[in-house]
């Protein structure tokens, strides 16, 4: 895990340097609404910096997981820095079990795990998002984080992003049903994009 986080160290250094030489200005607001442990941290997703944008904006250190397609993780290069770096790889279009047992692993040690439900970048406007995110919130018992990322990105023009408030996830009963996982992804994508209204 040290030589994790090293890694993840080394590669935020860089990256920073490059996305705010783009960027210059990145303003954030509701890092208070960031609880202590665990919890799953959904986002709007746009483009490929997202990620360092979350690790930027959020502050969290080293380091929280984060899911990404698995494709990334096959890269000679990129792929093993990755890898050290603690990101869990994600099989698109198939029930992951592997993904799934280790993000529920990250949760349940009291970390937090980032994850886009959309599943995609979503260019053009909202897509609807997968319930993956809900059903990891409520099988290891923690809250849902909500962030906002602004869409509309022009060389040199200011960043911004949005912490909303932590929620947990309503359920009849302890485990949700599909219903409710549909229903509270639903709720979460709404919550997400609220929180960018007058942002861009």
């Amino acid at each position: 895990m040290k030589a994790n986080a090293i890694v993840y160290h080394v590669l935020e250094r860089l990256a920073r340097f490059g996305l705010f030489l783009y960027h210059p200005v990145f303003r954030v607001t509701g890092r208070e609404h960031i609880p202590e442990g665990a919890c799953v941290i959904c986002s709007n997703h746009i483009g490929m910096a997202d990620p360092l944008w979350a690790i930027f904006g959020l502050k969290q250190g080293p380091f929280f997981r984060i899911m990404a397609k698995e494709s990334l993780l096959e890269a000679p290069l990129l792929g093993k820095l990755l890898h050290w770096a603690g990101i869990i790889g994600v099989k698109r279009g198939e029930g992951d079990i592997n993904a799934i047992k280790e993000a529920l692993k990250t949760l349940k040690d009291g970390k937090k795990l980032l994850l886009y439900p959309e599943g995609t970048r979503a260019k053009d406007g909202p897509l609807e998002g997968k319930t993956g995110a809900v059903m990891l919130a409520n099988r290891a018992k923690c809250p849902i984080l909500p962030v906002y990322i602004k869409r509309k990105r022009f060389p040199f023009s200011p960043m911004a992003m949005v912490i909303g408030e932590p929620f947990a996830v309503v359920t009849a009963t302890g485990k949700a049903t599909a219903e409710e996982l549909r229903s509270e992804t639903d709720r979460m994508m709404d919550i997400i994009y609220k929180l960018g209204e007058g942002v861009g």
